[in-house]
Order: structure tokens, then sequence, then C-alpha cells
């Protein structure tokens, strides 16, 4: 069997920015091109009050950058908006430039993964929220995630056993 190059469907497919993932998890880090992601692909945020606080927020993103758009600069920002679509203080900008590796192919696409882990990020209403990522300041993709209340089980503990006769 040998390798062959699918013929892309359109002029499309191979000259524009591909977003391959876009998620929240628990935590996200890149290391050597290579994203570790744990308790990743989660949409519901489940909070006994409001306004809550996620102990940690990790946003993976992981682009297909065409051929003709290495080695140019590209800038990136990730938001969180609300539930009325208010832009919340999650705010993540970086810029970067892809460059082929000596074993690409002509013309062969670019992974770009980036990923994140923010601490402490306000949750202050239930509803519905959407992380967005931009790049070259265009919207390309959102994640949505929804928050709601849970009910709030106090426990007594178990009771203490008793000896015979009391």
């Amino acid at each position: 069997m040998t390798d062959r190059a699918s013929v892309p469907d359109t002029p499309e497919a191979i000259t524009r920015t591909s977003v391959l993932a876009f998620f929240a998890a628990d935590h996200v880090a890149v290391s050597e091109n290579k994203m570790y992601v744990n308790g990743g692909f989660f949409n519901l945020l489940r909070f006994p009050v409001f306004p809550a606080t996620l102990a940690t927020l990790g946003i993976g993103a992981v682009l297909q950058i065409p051929f003709q758009d290495t080695m140019q600069n590209h800038l990136f920002r990730i938001g969180l908006r609300g539930p009325e679509n208010q832009e919340l203080p999650v705010r993540v900008e970086g810029g970067f430039r892809t460059v082929p590796s000596r074993d690409a192919e002509f013309g062969e696409a670019n992974i770009a993964p980036f990923g994140v882990t923010i601490p402490n990020v306000q949750i202050p209403a239930p509803g519905a929220y959407h992380l967005v990522l931009w790049l070259d300041n265009q919207q390309i993709a959102t994640y949505r995630m929804r928050a709601f209340q849970v009910p709030m089980v106090v426990s007594a503990g178990q009771p203490v056993p008793r000896g015979p006769g009391e």
C-alpha cells in the first residue's frame, strides 16, 4: 500500500485554518507539541450557590494552520462569555508563528496546540457560558458550558451506635 495525499474537496479546504479541537477541562498543558488533559470536555457546572468559584478551568485548542500561513505572525485570544453574552474577566491572549518541521512535506499543514489552566474562575449566575476563540481578530470557535444550581445536602453524619439497654 502506498501513501497518497487525498485531493481536497475545495481550494478552501487547504487554505483555511481549521479548529481541530476547542474544549474545557480541569487542567490542560502543552509540552513538546503534545497536549496533556485531565478532566476534559465537560459541559455542566454544578454549584450549590451563586456566585460560585470554579477551582480551575483548563482550556485546550488545536489549530491546523495551512501551509501558506506558516512563517507568519498570528494572534489568538480566548475569552469567556456569561449568560447575558457579557464578556467575563477570563482572557488569554498570545502570538505565535508556525514553522514547517524538517520532516514536513511541501504544502503540509501545521498543527498548533494551545493549553492553559486558569485558577479561581468566577461564575456569577446560573446559565449558559461560552468559551470563545479568536484567531487574527476573527471568531473561529465557541464551546458551550451550562452552570446550574444543585441542592445542598446537609449531613448530620452517622448515628452513634448505642450499647444494649440504652
